[in-house]
Parts: structure tokens; C-alpha cells; sequence
């Protein structure tokens, strides 16, 4: 884990300010290269937490237009309800996107000149409560090119920002534990080592480091590998390594 990336999870984390937390989030991604961020919590638009980088009546735009409905992310059998890649350029007819996301992205690139993002839901026991969205200033193509140490680290962050504010400003928390296996295999995700380096790092087969790690999510109600380690984070169930 490089010295960037250590001190904007530890900031993350032990932040009890979502002002704060939020700037020092804005100002690490935008220095990542990030065209603008989203992020929200609740399942109603009349009931609803919003962060984001786009002023203020773009985000009654978004409210007014049911934009950011909790359920607007529509699943799919090829992602599930993991992360949805999106972008303006030839993959503007998306199918794994919804009419309505579809027409928010047309609108958002001509006003924001921005490209393409990663849009992630969230959960809370097992319902879906939010979401995230890392714009790019990059096509959809052009994405291809970009590190994939880049965008993974980007989603741990964004993911690990969410939870905390989601903490941070709905005071809702939930009594979870993970076994000591679980935790270790997650610290080693966080990391950044593949689930087979972390076979080898701590003696076991990977089949049964894929066995904890699927436990863990179950566990936290995560519906990624990156979303798992950012509720381990902020639930202190881990420490950052």
C-alpha cells in the first residue's frame, strides 16, 4: 500500500467530521484524475443524503428528475449488483443501464464534460440504500488504457468514503463480527494482493481464502470484494495495514 493511499484511509476512517472527511476525499480524487464524485444513502428522494462535486442546482436537478432513486441502478445477470461501468461513447446504449441512468449521463456529459464513471450500490441488511459515482474524464475506450491499480484503488476509497459518511451522518450502525480468518484475508485484500497471493501468504489453499472472503461479504452485506474491505474498515472490524 503506497504512503497516498495509507494516509486517505486513515483519514477516512478515524474522521468524525463528514465535512472534513468529504474535502480531504475530493481533494485525493480529483488528484487521481477524477472528473467529478456522487455519493448518497436512504431509499426515498424525500429522505435522502447527498455529497457531491456538481453545484447546487444540479443536484435538485438530479432530485427533480428521480435520478438518484435508490433502485435506479438496475441489476443484471452479468454484474449482479455489483459496480456498472458507463460511458458516452459508443457504449452510451448500455443495456446494463437503465432509460433513465442512460438519459442522466447524456445530460451530465454536455453540461460536465465528463466521459464515463463506475457506479456502485450500496447495501445495508441485504437492502439497497444508496450509491456511488466516480465520473472519469475518459471515454468508456480510453478507460482500457487507464491502470488498473488506478481504478481499483479509486473504488476502495470511494467505497471506504461512503461507508464512513454513511456512518457519519445517519448514526446507523449495526453490530457485525468477523471470524479472525475473515479479517485477515480482508486486510490482505486491502493491501492490494489478489485472493491466490494472499493463499500464499498466510499457508491455505485459495479456495478456502475465496470461501472466507465470500463469508465476509455475506457477513457485512457487501456485495463486492472492494465494498467488503471498506465496511471492514469503517466498521473497525480491520486495520488499515
Amino acid at each position: 500500500m503506497n504512503d497516498k493511499l495509507y494516509e486517505i484511509l486513515e483519514t477516512i476512517v478515524t474522521s468524525d467530521s463528514h465535512d472534513y472527511l468529504w474535502e480531504k476525499f475530493v481533494e485525493y480524487a480529483k488528484h487521481m484524475g477524477v472528473a467529478q464524485l456522487h455519493t448518497w444513502f436512504k431509499n426515498t428522494n424525500s429522505n435522502i443524503s447527498w455529497f457531491s462535486t456538481v453545484p447546487e442546482w444540479w443536484h435538485r436537478n438530479y432530485i427533480e428528475t428521480n435520478a438518484i432513486e435508490y433502485d435506479s441502478i438496475i441489476n443484471h445477470t452479468l454484474t449482479g449488483n455489483g459496480p456498472l461501468l458507463y460511458g458516452c461513447d459508443q457504449d452510451i446504449g448500455n443495456p446494463l443501464l437503465c432509460e433513465k441512468a442512460q438519459k442522466l449521463i447524456q445530460i451530465s456529459t454536455s453540461e460536465f464534460n465528463y466521459s464515463s464513471g463506475i457506479t456502485m450500490p450500496s447495501f445495508y441488511n441485504n437492502k439497497r440504500i444508496g450509491g456511488i459515482n466516480v465520473c472519469f474524464p475518459e471515454t468508456v475506450s480510453q478507460l482500457n488504457d487507464v491502470p488498473t491499480d488506478r481504478i481499483l484503488e479509486l473504488l476502495l476509497v470511494s467505497s471506504t468514503a461512503h461507508e464512513r459518511l454513511y456512518v457519519l451522518t445517519s448514526k446507523n450502525t449495526h453490530a457485525i463480527s468477523l471470524t479472525p480468518r475473515q479479517q485477515e484475508c480482508l486486510t490482505w485484500l486491502a493491501c492490494g494482493l489478489t485472493s491466490h497471493e494472499v493463499a500464499d501468504k498466510i499457508g491455505i489453499s485459495h479456495h478456502t481464502v475465496k470461501m472466507h472472503i465470500d463469508s465476509a461479504k455475506e457477513r457485512l452485506g457487501a456485495t463486492t470484494r472492494i465494498q467488503a474491505v471498506a465496511k471492514a474498515l469503517t466498521a473497525g472490524l480491520i486495520s488499515i495495514p
